[in-house]
């Protein structure tokens, strides 16, 4: 297995993510993570034991788009959770995020067993009850996939 690099230069690690994510292991696609303003970084290793690679493909495991869409979104989860973001009303409920959309999706590259997925994402909105980001995946320098939007609904703690 690869050794996840620069790992001790992400603030949240997987402990972190884990205690505030709604989503946990075996579902969890974030390894580290950086939230700077309406910006917010993350890694995942793909480890090859990650079940649905049984199937995808046969002999040839490969990481499925859908999934590299699922990690950004987890990164845009994240985000919101952990903020601060100075459009927030109050603190967002993390059981009450969930996926709605992502339009302007292109991959460039497959992803197997050993990559190490770097992710970014940009907010572009936030209005209750939505939040709204775009991001990119890269391998190195090798570009993986880009959204051009991806929308979140989530509702506020209450009582908060």
């Amino acid at each position: 297995m690869v050794e996840i690099p620069n790992l001790g230069d992400f603030k949240f690690q997987r402990q972190d993510i884990e205690s505030i994510m709604p989503h946990q292991d075996p579902f969890l696609f974030l390894d580290a993570a950086d939230v700077e303003g309406a910006q917010a970084t993350g890694i995942y290793q793909i480890r090859g034991d990650e079940s649905f690679l049984e199937g995808h493909f046969k002999h040839q495991p490969v990481f499925p788009a859908s999934i590299l869409l699922e990690a950004l979104g987890q990164l845009g989860v994240f985000s919101l959770l952990k903020g601060p973001h100075e459009k927030l009303e109050t603190t967002p409920d993390p059981k009450s995020v969930y996926f709605t959309s992502c339009d302007g999706v292109r991959c460039h590259r497959i992803c197997k067993p050993g990559d190490v997925l770097e992710m970014e994402i940009n907010v572009k909105r936030i209005r209750h009850p939505m939040f709204t980001f775009s991001g990119c995946t890269r391998i190195g320098e090798d570009r993986v996939a880009v959204v051009e939007q991806i929308t979140l609904l989530f509702d506020y703690i209450k009582g908060d």
